[in-house]
């Protein structure tokens, strides 16, 4: 289905610690942002503004981050960082319904939003982010494997699924991704949402493609191994996250 602005939501994740830092970024940006605002501090905040325990009830999520697993650094991390896409599904609840939607971290600009935006007019992807790799080379969705080129290697699939991640034992294909931004459809979501109803779970950046990918939904990557894009010309536009150009080899 082609993507308009009118079948399209667009969603910035903030929190009072950022949000002042990044927001003039995003002035330029074309279409109606929502700020999904994570409270939590005493601060008013604006837009869609939520905390991490009436996020968790409203979602029907009732575990912790496990102090095991690799990506808790030294056990400090909460759930909407852990698990990045909760935040994601409990605005998808609580907007309305739409068939695609972009989340983007408050730290990420870009010098052309509109060329950006449209260059996604006729793609129909159930889910695409900055980076997707995988375990192996799957033949699929010109989704390519993890390389010597990167900075963790197979170390990336030793770490997930980690301690605490709760997914289905009989899966043989594994993806990884990283989510600074992200676009969905709405069957995509659809599908994450209702993993609260079975209790699977894991760490977002794996568990997010490794799931969809096992519901048969499509999976694409912004950028390939060298730097390029199957959906834009990187040497007009210019898409960065904490003012950096993110490499292959950064993963």
């Amino acid at each position: 289905m082609e993507q308009t602005i009118d079948n399209t939501i667009f969603g910035v994740s903030t929190c009072p610690q950022t949000h002042s830092g990044w927001e003039h970024h995003w002035k330029s940006f074309p279409y109606e942002l929502n700020w999904m605002w994570d409270k939590n501090d005493d601060n008013e905040g604006k837009g869609f503004v939520y905390t991490e325990e009436e996020m968790c009830k409203g979602l029907g999520f009732e575990g912790g981050v496990s102090k095991k697993h690799y990506w808790n650094s030294y056990g400090n991390r909460n759930i909407i960082w852990f698990y990045a896409h909760f935040r994601m599904l409990w605005f998808f609840r609580n907007s309305p319904k739409k068939d695609y939607y972009w989340f983007f971290d408050d730290d990420v600009t870009c010098n052309d939003w509109e060329g950006f935006i449209t260059a996604f007019k006729d793609k129909d992807d159930d889910f695409i982010s900055w980076f997707v790799f995988s375990k192996e080379d799957y033949k699929k969705f010109d989704i390519n494997p993890l390389d010597k080129r990167t900075t963790s290697e197979h170390m990336w699939f030793e770490r997930f699924p980690g301690d605490g991640d709760k997914l289905p034992w009989y899966i043989e294909q594994w993806y990884g991704s990283f989510f600074p931004v992200v676009r969905y459809s709405w069957t995509a979501l659809n599908t994450l949402d209702q993993q609260f109803k079975i209790g699977w779970s894991g760490y977002s950046e794996g568990f997010v493609p490794t799931i969809l990918n096992y519901y048969k939904h499509s999976l694409g990557s912004l950028f390939n191994p060298d730097g390029s894009s199957n959906y834009y010309d990187v040497s007009k536009i210019d898409l960065k996250h904490k003012h950096q150009k993110i490499g292959w080899e950064w993963i």
